[in-house]
Formats: C-alpha cells, structure tokens, sequence
C-alpha cells in the first residue's frame, strides 16, 4: 500500500493499517510542525509540581541492605540487572525538586525498598549484615503503617517501586534459596492499596497484590558514552533492518513458543539478524552468512552493535507482554516493533507522557497467525523512506529520557510520579489534598493538563460495579476496599454508591473493547499448549533455515553489498 494509503487510513483512530500492521506512518507535518508541538509540551511540563515526601531513617533501606552484596541474575552489577528500575528511581528522587521535608506538604508518599537486590540468589534471603529480608520489610512496612499519612487512607497515596516479578510471589516461590523462610502476609497488607512501579500491571490475585499499577521500565543495555543512538537510520552504519536476540527455549511459555514459531517465519527477511537463545536441540548455529532462525550465544557487546546497526528493533513477547528489547532498541537508535497484543495494556510505559503512536510500530499477533506469516507486513515496515523514519527517530531520540533509567538527565522517576498521580490516585486523596492546601490544589490542577497523548493502559484491579461510595465520601468504609475507587477503573462514581461498569474505559474505544479485561487475564495465562495449529506448525521450523537462503545470504555478504528490501521503494 502505497503511503498515502496509508496515512488515509490512519485517519481514524486506532484503525489498523493493513493487515498486521498497525500505528501512525504519517509525517505529522514534517520537522517544523514536530518541534513546535514538543516545545511546547516541554514548556508545559517545566512548570509541573507534584510534591513528595520520600521516607527515610534506620527503619529504611538507604540503598545499604542490600545493594553493596548483591549481584545481577548473571553476575553483573546490581543495578545493571535488568529488574533493577528501583536503584535509578530513588537515586533520581534524593535531589529532586519535587522532594518536601514534611509529609503535609506531599501529595505522594515514596517508601524505598531495594526488593529486586533484596530477592537475587546472591544475597541469599540475607542483607548485607545477615538479616532475613522480609523481617527487614516487615519493619518498613510497621514503621509506614505507624504515620498519620498512611492512616489518612490507608497507603493509597503511597508509593513503592520494585520491577523483578518475585516481588508479586509468596514465600517459598519468592527467595527458595533463602536459608529460612519467612511470611510476606503482614507486608502485602500494609500496603494492598499502595501504588506499585512494575515493568507490568499486575491483575491476577497473587500476582497483583496492590491496587495500583504503573508500568516501571526494564533496564536497557547500553553504552551511553558510545552516542550510537545520533546514527541516523539510512546511513551506511545502519546496514541492517531487522534485529532480534533473545530467549526462545522450551520453557512451556506461550511467548517463547510465539517467539520460535516468528523466527521460522521471517527467516527470508532481507539484510536481518533475527537469532534465539536456547533454541531446541539440533538448531543451526548463526554465523558463515547465516543470520536468521538460527541460534547465538549471550554476548553484551554483540548484542550492542548489531542493534546499533539496525533500523528496528523488533520486539517480540516473551514470558509476559513487555520485554527489555523495547528499551535496548529506543537506547540505540533503532525504531521499535511490536509484536505484543497486550503490550499497550499492561507494558507501555508512561502513554500519557511519550507519543508512542509516533515514534513506534505495531504488528498484530494475528498476523503470525497464517499459512504465510507475518513476513509481508515487516517487508511493508522495511520499504518506507529513511525521511520518514529518521524524524521518527529523532521524536524517539528525544524521549530516551523519558524511558531509560541509566542515562543522564534520566526523569523517568519523575515520568512514574506523574503517571502515579494522574493513573491511580484515587478521587477521595485528590480531593483530600486540594482541601488540605491550596498549593496542593495548584499542583493537582496542572496535573490534569499533563497528559498529553492517549492513554489505553490498564492500571488497577478491576472495580467493584456495585460499590464505589468511597470515590464520592472521602472516607474508606470497611465494605468499600480501596482499589474500588481508583480513578481511572472507576471513572463515574456519585451519591448513590454507584460505579461505571467494569467494561466501560477512558480511551479510544477501538482499542477498549467490551470484555476488556477477561481478555488480558486469558492473554496472560496461556500457554505453549495454546499455540494456534498454523503456529504449531511454524514452530517446528525453528533453527532450521532454508540452506538455499543462508547461501545467497553468503554470497551477497562477499560482494559487499547489503541486501536492499524487495520491491520498489516507498514513503
């Protein structure tokens, strides 16, 4: 399809364009008109206020329980693991602007916990002087339960991140490697009302024991000093189109069999490297030419350069919807893909914030779902105009502050306070707040023009469609839990204790469907046993690529030259 097709298509909101292939493919107005609007957003946000009380004292980790004896999953440093959004987000929130000295000056309420370095087989269960680490959150949780401004409505203002998804298990599930174990019963207590940063929403029961979500992000792996990102997407460094590495064994996870089943599809991608870590047994080995359906070993700084190399990042689901590719690809300058229904929901950080729908691509699943495959909506991706993707990249370029932790100038810590605020803060403490100071009114009332583009993200445990009389009092009865109320589940509450239905949602209606949220759950729980029989059949071509390809791709390689896509080039 032609661009004008296209952007014709684009027209109506949410519409997908063309089959599989979804997100905005206009120019927007060109530079000018791209740079008008984000200063002016960026003007807008300087003047933003949200006032914070963060904890301290000895009853809180200051980033020495756990931390200085801890080490990454595969033995890197800490806070390089990729779970480890907690380390950035209290560093960037020691000295900033926002931070007040007494909690009656705050609208949020930040209580530190280091939980990803907390539950790292390294450290065993134990902090750094040998105590079990939930009698160390137990005492954190007692000492925040303790304050008149977590009694003031029960933690629903309070504020907690923690991206490794032990963090949402039990004991023993949560530390087995722990010398003892220890109840997290008190703790999940204390804070079922809290707002959590999680690289996902949480929904199901165990798995989301707090009421609010906000979509914390993974760890990107980068090297900020080597500038890769300023390699404009067309020129001669960025030889490659497509880029994906990662794990694809058989785990018995929907994704990673989604992921063997892509790979076997798009091994006739042109100028690609599209590999998996762990394929099944007998799986060629990348290398002599071949670059995809094939099987790499672990290696940081290959990973590096190839995805510096490429004009996509293409980000396929894994053990859940989001993935650490999202953040590597926007950190090196390539353009993300994604292939992930969910994603929007419950792994799409700060949507009111970054203008993904300008800056990213969406394929449908549905479209692996084939006899061809998805091989003809990606050879679409691959035919648009460098111009195009090179405003596009600048757009993403702008927003790495936005979204990665490990950069300088980072203000995602900030980026998770405001979606806190504007996403999960219920009516009743909005209310509150504004009666309790004017400043506070003039924080909160600047607030809600701060959300710039569509949210379509799923924040909080589903509502209760008969009981919502907190929203309206100000006051949390014993009948009325918390995470009823939350603003943006229960948008409509009024004096007759009623609430919006569950299957009504701010948002684009294309993208929130009734039954909304019955879909995520199914979405989550699948499994390899679920896979579509057009995907089975996929699957079973995985590491086996065509010998055929895998010459011409050696024979190309030895003159030189870099496999141009198919077809005549569009814009």
């Amino acid at each position: 399809m032609p661009l004008a097709g296209l952007r014709k298509a684009a027209k109506g909101a949410g519409k997908p364009l063309g089959k599989g292939l979804g997100g905005r493919l206009s120019d927007d107005g060109g530079d000018s008109q791209q740079r008008w609007r984000t200063a002016a957003l960026e003007e807008a946000r300087s003047k933003l206020s949200l006032p914070f009380y963060l904890y301290e004292g000895p009853e809180f980790d200051n980033g020495s329980w756990f931390e200085p004896c801890a080490r990454g999953l595969r033995g890197e440093k800490v806070h390089e693991d990729q779970y480890a959004g907690e380390h950035y987000f209290y560093e960037q929130l020691r000295s900033h602007r926002w931070r007040v000295s007494q909690p009656s000056a705050a609208v949020l309420f930040v209580v530190p916990l280091y939980a990803n370095a907390a539950l790292q087989p390294s450290v065993k269960g134990l902090a750094c002087n040998g105590s079990h680490y939930q009698d160390l959150f137990d005492t954190t949780a007692r000492t925040v339960e303790a304050s008149p401004q977590y009694a003031r409505h029960l933690g629903a203002d309070h504020v907690i991140v923690s991206n490794s998804w032990r963090t949402a298990t039990r004991a023993p599930k949560q530390a087995p490697w722990a010398p003892y174990q220890r109840s997290s019963t008190y703790f999940r207590h204390v804070f079922r009302h809290a707002i959590v940063g999680h690289m996902e929403a949480r929904h199901a029961n165990d798995d989301g024991w707090w009421r609010c979500s906000v979509v914390s992000p993974y760890v990107a792996n980068f090297d900020e000093a080597r500038q890769q990102h300023l390699v404009p997407i067309g020129s001669a460094e960025r030889s490659s189109l497509f880029y994906f590495h990662g794990g694809a064994n058989n785990r018995g996870t929907y994704g990673y069999a989604f992921r063997q089943a892509a790979l076997a599809q798009l091994q006739e991608l042109p100028s690609s490297h599209l590999s998996g870590i762990q394929l099944p047994g007998g799986s060629a080995r990348c290398g002599a030419g071949l670059t995809t359906n094939c099987e790499g070993g672990r290696s940081t700084g290959g990973f590096r350069d190839r995805m510096a190399r490429s004009r996509f990042s293409l980000v396929l689901r894994g053990d859940s919807p989001s993935s650490r590719r999202l953040y590597d690809g926007f950190a090196a300058g390539a353009l993300p893909v994604l292939v992930s229904d969910q994603i929007w929901s419950v792994g799409l950080p700060f949507q009111c914030l970054v203008p993904w729908r300008r800056l990213a691509f969406s394929v449908a699943e549905a479209a692996f779902e084939t006899e061809g495959g998805a091989l003809g909506a990606l050879r679409r991706l691959s035919e648009l105009q460098p111009p195009l993707l090179q405003r596009m990249q600048r757009l993403a370029n702008h927003h790495r502050r936005d979204v990665l932790w490990n950069m300088n100038g980072s203000r995602v810590a900030e980026n998770l306070l405001v979606t806190a605020a504007l996403r999960c803060l219920p009516t009743f403490a909005v209310r509150h707040a504004a009666r309790r100071d004017a400043s506070l009114a003039a924080s909160l009332s600047s607030l809600r023009a701060a959300c710039a583009h569509q949210d379509t993200s799923v924040a909080c445990r589903a509502p209760d469609d008969e009981n919502c009389a907190g929203c309206e009092t100000g006051e949390i009865s014993a009948g009325t839990p918390t995470e009823h109320c939350c603003a943006t589940a229960c948008a409509a509450c009024n004096r007759t204790g009623r609430c919006t239905s569950r299957h009504i949602f701010r948002g684009d209606p294309l993208l929130t469907s009734p039954g909304r949220r019955g879909q995520l759950e199914s979405y989550l729980l699948q499994k390899d046993k679920d896979l579509p029989r057009v995907l089975q059949t996929w699957r079973q071509k995985v590491g086996r690529p065509d010998p055929a390809r895998a010459a011409a791709e050696r024979s190309k390689r030895k003159r030189g030259g870099v496999a141009a896509p198919r077809g005549k080039s569009r814009g």
